[in-house]
């Protein structure tokens, strides 16, 4: 890595969603031995804290590319993700249309999307034709660009604000559904894709093998592709679709992310400003699954925290900021890391 006479003048952003993991209630309702995360809770406690408002992981990514949504709309990022999954750059309105499973539990809807549901691309490229038999000679288009990711184009651009999908994940969906002028027809339409869902053969053949059911789709993330912004990013190291679809919009060089932080500083020879999205534990911070939000941050601990930490402190790296959903950021160099005074906190303090 190259550095300038006053040392390296390379900065590195990681964005970590689901950092402090499950609710508070399912942490300590698990008997699994506390871990050992000196570095981590070290970054944390003696960074500087970032005055900014606690948002979700699409908002902090969108930020991340100085983009921001149009009043009271939805980020785009329909549109945004089709850049990847389809590859296909158009000016067209388009709106997730993801593939989920509600379950009863007594007055509420509980939502759980593909991380659960497991459908493969042939199931939903079977369950899409059968809704478009009904809805196709409308105008209506729907694509399954990916299992998981769905895209659909009305006949007539809606006026809806809609909640993005992993904020519903685990929560009554009636607490989340569309609004806005069109958001009662919307959810007419939701009510008559569940209709359409419950008889599909896809279906049946599911629950006879002990899957759940795909019985909704959930709508969201819906516009236009945005104009790109001038960013900041030297080079964006990662294959979550959002920010890799960003990166390619506004041309930024784009990489996978590494093994480690050790692999990450071997082979990164440019300076300024890096950005690198480690999305692997967001799922488990959702569906509360303590035993592998805890195998990834003890992970994270060894492969990322403590090298960058020594990174900081023989000046191969300049800062380093790290920022989670549903939390302020953090940022510290090595002049704030050796701020040892400063007590450190379990993970579970910072929700």
């Amino acid at each position: 890595m190259s550095a300038t006479a006053g040392g390296s003048a390379t900065h590195l952003t990681l964005l970590i969603p689901g950092l402090f993991g499950p609710s508070t209630a399912a942490l300590e309702g698990n008997s699994s031995p506390r871990m050992s995360i000196p570095f981590l809770e070290t970054l944390l406690a003696r960074s500087n804290r970032l005055n900014n408002v606690r948002v979700d992981l699409e908002t902090l990514t969108f930020e991340a590319f100085n983009l921001r949504a149009d009043g009271d709309q939805d980020l785009p990022v329909a549109a945004v993700t089709r850049v990847v999954d389809l590859g296909v750059v158009d000016q067209g309105w388009w709106l997730r249309a993801d593939p989920v499973h509600l379950r009863p539990d007594r007055d509420r809807l509980l939502l759980a999307d593909n991380t659960v549901l497991e459908l493969t691309q042939a199931e939903a490229n079977q369950l899409v034709a059968e809704v478009m038999e009904i809805y196709a000679n409308d105008g209506w288009i729907l694509k399954p660009a990916r299992p998981d990711r769905w895209y659909l184009q009305p006949p007539a651009v809606p006026e809806i604000r809609t909640a993005p999908l992993p904020n519903v994940v685990g929560r009554n969906v009636h607490d989340y559904l569309p609004q806005g002028k069109d958001g009662k027809v919307w959810c007419t339409i939701l009510n008559e894709i569940q209709i359409l869902l419950h008889t599909a053969r896809i279906n049946s053949q599911r629950e006879a093998r002990g899957a759940l059911p795909i019985n909704s789709v959930w709508f969201w993330g819906g516009g236009r592709l945005p104009e790109p912004q001038q960013v900041p990013w030297t080079k964006v190291w990662t294959s979550e679709p959002l920010s890799l679809a960003l990166a390619r919009l506004s041309q930024t060089p784009t990489a996978s992310v590494p093994e480690s932080a050790e692999a990450w500083l071997a082979q990164e020879e440019a300076d300024g400003e890096h950005l690198l999205v480690l999305d692997g534990v967001r799922s488990a911070a959702l569906y509360g699954d303590v035993d592998a939000w805890q195998t990834f941050i003890q992970s994270l601990e060894e492969k990322w925290i403590e090298p960058l930490l020594t990174a900081l402190k023989r000046d191969a790296v300049r800062s380093v900021t790290l920022y989670t959903d549903f939390s302020p950021g953090f940022v510290i160099d090595a002049k704030k890391a050796g701020r040892w005074w400063r007590r450190k906190r379990r993970l579970s303090s910072y929700h």
